[in-house]
């Protein structure tokens, strides 16, 4: 396998007979790339493990109001940095 373990050692980590290492479990994500939170079943999304950022890993489903409230703070930071393409909104000490 490409992640440098044994078929037989594979079999052993399933039937929860040995834990894999850090080194292995980071191996294991890579080579199924998925996070390791999600390999661990820490979180039910599959995000991917080379993550470019654009992702917000919640614990709880938020309410309709704060999802609203998230998505526009999300929208205020990427006019911060200069990513919204709204020219007016690239100044961060303006007034909200």
């Amino acid at each position: 396998m490409a992640i440098g373990v044994q078929t037989s050692m594979i079999s052993r980590y399933e039937t929860d007979r040995d834990d894999p290492s850090d080194k292995i479990k980071v191996s294991i994500a890579r080579f199924l790339e998925v996070s390791i939170d999600y390999l661990l079943g820490l979180i039910d999304e599959p995000v991917p493990y080379y993550n470019q950022g654009h992702f917000i890993i919640m614990t709880e489903i938020p309410m309709d109001d704060e999802r609203l409230l998230l998505l526009e703070f999300i929208d205020f930071l990427k006019c911060r940095r200069g990513r919204c393409g709204k020219n007016a909104c690239h100044d961060p000490h303006r007034e909200l």
